[in-house]
């Protein structure tokens, strides 16, 4: 089948569920377009074939180091702009699927043109649910004008795709809920998955390496909803301890956060690393022992971050910070056993919690290799794979 895939953010360099997606749908013998948001202007306006897939970048300004209202007026840019680049190289096509993830909802917009053009199975990824998450944060009032207007482009986001793929059980059970005007059999479980690459032996369950520092990682995206100022606040109350280490890697909004901290801290057991390319990233993750996932406290919305999926990858253990809603606690302490939560509004329990990680590293080894086997058994990326096939078959009904 043909499929046409839209994202906000794409490159077949970085380390994203998306590019494992698209390749893992390619060697399935689909043919993929790509229409994708870059910062680069260099590769915009024109069209480039990468990996035998014809993929055309449209110029975004930075949004990831952009205060809230210019995001928002760049992201009321994204609609216009894509439709423009799928007249100009992909309209000719003879579309079976469009698969487009959540941010941005402002592509609400053209999706009535392209069902009426192409009359494709449009397929929305749910990843974020915005407005609320902004809502959640602070950074928008509940009921206000801007409030209103997104949650009318929210509404018709939803009305105008033929499937919604929810990441989790609690993320599917929350839009069942909070949005009763959705025909049910529009909603389906399409968790976040990767290319599971061979590991080798994986690690044996013993006490660890007590003899260096234990080093966590906090990987990815370093922006407001990933409560980094409380994971700052958190090492700050750990003190100078030489058998506790941490090493943030990504960029956003509060990378800037991270090295004023260790500027003014002089923290010599935390370091700060660009967004690394994927082999990089997973060559300092390798020697690190435990992966981070954090969440801001006030979020109301289920949801597992995609970080997560690195960490079983390479079989490391999590200490999952997150709010009391998400069912990523669920996941990490119940169904995988592959690692440890604790509340992130809470910094005495985070602190207690690592200290007690430190001490008794027996678990390590043991939460990584069921991370990894979960991970095999149900992130798969062949898992999307079939459900994005299976959507086309059954059509918009």
């Amino acid at each position: 089948m043909k499929i046409l895939c839209l994202f906000q953010k794409f490159s077949f360099s970085s380390s994203t569920i998306y590019l494992d997606l698209v390749r893992a749908l390619s060697e399935r013998g689909h043919e993929l377009f790509i229409v994708a948001g870059t910062t680069e202007k260099k590769d915009a306006g024109h069209l480039h074939t990468e990996d035998g897939i014809p993929t055309a970048y449209v110029n975004l300004p930075d949004q990831f180091h952009a205060s809230p209202i210019r995001k928002g007026l760049i992201q009321l840019t994204i609609g216009r702009l894509f439709l423009k680049a799928v007249k100009r190289w992909f309209w000719s096509q003879k579309l079976d699927m469009i698969i487009y993830p959540t941010p941005p909802i402002t592509l609400a917009g053209i999706l009535k043109p392209f069902k009426r053009h192409f009359g494709a199975v449009n397929y929305l990824m749910l990843k974020d649910i915005f407005p609320q998450n902004a809502v959640d944060l602070g950074m928008m009032k509940q009921g206000g004008a801007l409030h209103s207007y997104f949650r009318h482009m929210e509404k018709s986001l939803y009305c105008n795709s033929d499937r919604i793929g929810c990441m989790s059980e609690g993320n599917l059970l929350y839009v069942k809920e909070h949005y009763p005007f959705i025909q049910e059999k529009k909603l389906e479980l399409f968790p976040n998955t990767v290319a599971v690459k061979p590991l080798g032996a994986l690690p044996e369950a013993g006490t660890g390496n007590s003899a260096r520092p234990l080093t966590f990682i906090v990987g990815g995206n370093l922006g407001k909803p990933q409560a980094i100022g409380f994971i700052l606040s958190c090492i700050g109350e750990l003190g100078d301890d030489d058998n506790i280490e941490f090493i943030f890697i990504g960029d956003g909004t509060e990378f800037s956060k991270v090295q004023s901290y260790i500027s003014e801290q002089k923290g010599k057991h935390i370091e700060l690393h660009k967004e690394l390319p994927r082999r990089e990233y997973e060559a300092l993750l390798d020697k690190c022992d435990i992966g981070v996932v954090s969440l801001d406290s006030r979020f109301t919305i289920p949801n597992y971050p995609s970080r997560t999926l690195s960490y079983m990858q390479m079989a490391k253990p999590m200490l999952a910070i997150t709010d009391e809603i998400t069912d990523i606690r669920e996941l990490i302490t119940e169904k995988a056993c592959c690692g440890w939560w604790c509340p992130s509004n809470d910094s005495k329990k985070v602190v207690d919690k690592i200290r007690e990680i430190e001490k008794n590293r027996q678990l390590i080894a043991e939460y990584g290799r069921n991370g990894r086997k979960y991970l095999e058994a149900h992130f798969s990326v062949a898992r999307s794979v079939e459900i994005l096939e299976n959507a086309v078959i059954r059509g918009s009904e």
